[in-house]
């Protein structure tokens, strides 16, 4: 054998109870699970002591965009670093494939807020890209999503008009032609542009592929904050609604949906986890509906995500126009308001102006402080002076500061899977997530919170995220499937991050094995390794073909 890993308390991802034993791995492949005194291999590690799971899988990843990067190993070193050896790219509706024709700068423009290094978009089509990064070679193993937004973007001139039934026929078409290029399915991003000025029989019309292909649909939702009709105090929140519209593909298609990064923004949207958790649940009961989460109250986004849809298309007019300007600060005051947000949750995390960089790692209020202005007003100029794709991460999210128990209900809930959402770009200033997302559900909320017992922690992380994601190689420990494992001290494993210090290296990893190959030895990753793979979709199945 390549690879015996001796003595292990084994936590095979189906949520079984642990078993010790030993497990044998050759050419990249788990071939034996129990005792193996007396067989040899290259290599032997002892393992008394350490849990083994399967590799942990980021059911919601932006890192795609750096794969296709040379040295691409240095900058996701913290992803495999925390036991991460699957990610799930191209979410929020944002995909660097495909890049229709005349269409160039709108994906590169995308592109520029998700990855720092040139580059060459040596690629169309799905099919082309997940051919570059499979000769190129990639440090983890890939599953991706084709973006509803970057499709948009390539077919329609106006992408806040409505779309004609050619348009969406051509965005249905090119769907249909990421899916049988590789794509595992699709996703949207429906509080973004282009995807905020779809409605649900456009997103319903262009899903229809996943049907014939037995692809699967994730949505960041068009809500995560509780807002009613004005006067109407039974009306549904929007957070609960937003549940609806995903659970509405599966109606109508009967594939599998992904609600993504189940979050509740600001403290007035707080008391609304019970009821959104508690829909749901009654929706699963007809629909094949999850969702996912990351155990933080802080996650990254784009710095103009707080501006009204009108303004989306036309950003710089709407901060410098006196008229425009007043109108943005009026609904964005009366937004803070209404949903219990305060500026001192904004931090910028990178800016694309590096000769601004000293803005990162900053609040929004502590900027305005620094320059005697009021708040909104400051978030206004800085749009105008930082630009769009000015990244932000928000403090606020199903909490604030050790106030967790919104997250805390998201985290338990079984139909919640885990992910980073990160974006992870080598500058700038980083999201805890990239760093202790996996490590931190397992110390603090396994071990210290006793939130989740340790087999259901690992199932969710890996056999219920490779489930939900159709891929059929990996997830669990079993004879067969792909040898993606993790060797973990139990006693120790923990998230050492904290909101002023976020690149912290996580603590208890001791092994991670890819594809057979053991590429994180003492917790540190050899970002040379390219022993990952592209996961594609084939007939329903998601693998290694």
């Amino acid at each position: 054998m390549d690879l015996i890993i001796r003595d292990a308390l084994i936590h095979d991802g189906s949520g079984a109870a642990v078993r010790r034993g030993d497990v044998g791995v050759r050419a990249g492949r788990i071939v034996h699970i129990g005792d193996l005194e007396g067989v040899d291999a290259a290599e032997v590690v002892n393992a008394a002591g350490l849990a083994l799971a399967p590799g942990f899988i980021d059911m919601h990843s932006h890192s795609d965009w750096v794969l296709p990067q040379p040295h691409h190993g240095q900058v996701l070193a913290p992803l495999l670093e925390q036991g991460i050896t699957t990610i799930v790219g191209g979410n929020c509706g944002s995909s660097p494939a495909p890049i229709l024709p005349g269409r160039e700068g709108r994906v590169r423009n995308v592109g520029r807020m998700l990855h720092d290094e040139a580059l060459d978009y040596g690629w169309t089509d799905m099919a082309s890209f997940l051919g570059l990064l499979e000769r190129q070679g990639v440090a983890v193993n890939l599953a991706q999503l084709v973006g509803h937004g970057t499709i948009k973007s390539g077919v329609m001139d106006r992408v806040d008009e409505g779309a004609a039934p050619a348009q969406v026929a051509a965005m249905t078409d090119a769907v249909r032609e990421a899916l049988d290029g590789g794509a595992i399915g699709l996703s949207t991003g429906l509080g973004y542009a282009p995807g905020v000025f779809s409605d649900t029989d456009e997103l319903i019309a262009v899903s229809e592929p996943l049907k014939e292909r037995g692809g699967l649909y994730t949505s960041h939702a068009r809500s995560y904050v509780a807002v009613v009709a004005r006067g109407d105090a039974a009306a549904t929140p929007s957070n609960i609604r937003a549940l609806d519209e995903t659970a509405a593909v599966h109606r109508a298609h009967g594939v599998k949906v992904q609600h993504s990064h189940m979050i509740f923004v600001g403290d007035a949207t707080w008391p609304t986890t019970d009821a959104a958790l508690e829909h749901l649940d009654r929706l699963a009961e007809d629909v094949d509906i999850a969702c996912d989460a990351f155990p933080y109250v802080g996650g990254n986004t784009t710095l103009v995500v707080f501006m009204p849809p009108w303004s989306l298309t036309r950003l710089s007019e709407a901060v410098t126009d006196p008229d425009l300007r007043a109108k943005a600060r009026a609904g964005l005051e009366r937004q803070q308001a209404t949903f219990g947000m305060c500026w001192d949750d904004t931090q910028i995390m990178w800016v694309p102006d590096r000769s601004k960089a000293r803005y990162e790692g900053m609040t929004v209020a502590e900027i305005a402080a620094e320059r005697g202005e009021n708040a909104t007003e400051t978030y206004l100029d800085l749009i105008a002076e930082l630009g769009g794709r000015t990244r932000i991460i928000n403090w606020n999210y199903s909490g604030r500061d050790d106030e967790e128990v919104s997250l805390r209900k998201v985290l338990k809930h079984p139909r919640t899977c885990f992910e980073t959402d990160t974006i992870l770009t080598g500058q700038g200033f980083d999201n805890p997530a990239s760093y202790g997302t996996f490590p931190r559900i397992l110390g603090r909320y396994v071990r210290e919170l006793g939130l989740l017992g340790l087999e259901e922690a690992i199932h969710r992380m890996t056999g219920m995220s490779a489930e939900r994601m159709n891929i059929a190689d990996r997830g669990r420990i079993e004879e067969g499937l792909a040898a993606d494992l993790v060797l973990f001290d139990p006693e120790t494993i923990g998230d050492n991050t904290t909101r002023k210090a976020p690149d912290r290296s996580p603590t208890g990893i001791e092994l991670v094995v890819l594809n057979g190959t053991v590429v994180v030895r003492g917790g540190r990753f050899d970002v040379d390794s390219r022993a990952g793979s592209v996961l594609r979709l084939q007939r329903g199945r998601v693998g290694a073909y």
